[in-house]
């Protein structure tokens, strides 16, 4: 019987010391992909619908739990818990290289999501995306490049694919590339049309693309 459990896809470097009541988004049914807003540019993904077992499942929401609240540490701890129980397990490793991206601690964070990408041969998308995000912040835009790519072409969840065609556009423009970059955003832009919560944040960077 598959189990619900949820786990956090975080596509984010720097996140708002404001500390806001976290409303979830649905964006897809099957499988269940939520997000919340951390704020203006960055959020958070949730996702379901993963073989866990009944003790990884209850440390899991903790973990997350506590990540909501911004209880980074003790939410750590939990989802330590879980890797000790599975050490396998490319959800707990995902959550935990999250983590590390809140923290700063990008080498650490690589290590996971890499880990995470190796167990699930490449099927793990969260990881493949959260790997390319710090990719583009750490200046390595081939590596950025490829793993952003590399969900456009596999994944079969729009949801995820304008997030990744948002990302490229972003690190392009930050590396002044910026006929990439408005292809990007113009993707991103039909993509997420319906996603009406990021019309702000396409619209913003489209005017840093035409004003460049």
């Amino acid at each position: 019987m598959i189990k619900k459990i949820f786990f956090i896809l975080i596509i984010t470097l720097v996140f708002s010391c404001k500390k806001k009541k976290n409303l979830l988004i649905t964006v897809n049914e099957i499988p269940l992909i939520q997000y919340y807003r951390i704020d203006q540019k960055n959020i958070a993904i949730i996702s379901s619908d993963f073989h866990m077992s009944l003790k990884e499942q209850e440390l899991t929401k903790n973990g997350i739990r506590l990540a909501l609240n911004y209880n980074y540490e003790n939410s750590k701890n939990e989802f330590i818990k879980a890797l000790t129980i599975n050490p396998k397990s490319c959800i707990t490793l995902n959550n935990l290289g999250n983590l590390e991206v809140i923290m700063k601690k990008f080498p650490k964070a690589i290590d996971y999501y890499k880990k995470s990408i190796t167990l699930s041969d490449s099927t793990y998308y969260p990881a493949i995306l959260n790997l390319g995000k710090i990719y583009g912040f750490l200046g390595e835009d081939k590596k950025a490049d490829k793993h952003y790519n590399y969900i456009i072409k596999k994944s079969e969840i729009d949801f995820l694919i304008g997030i990744s065609y948002l990302g490229l556009s972003e690190m392009y423009l930050d590396y002044g590339w910026i006929d990439k970059a408005k292809l990007s955003i113009d993707m991103s832009e039909s993509i997420l049309i319906n996603y009406h919560d990021f019309g702000s944040q396409i619209d913003i960077l489209k005017k840093k693309i035409k004003e460049y």
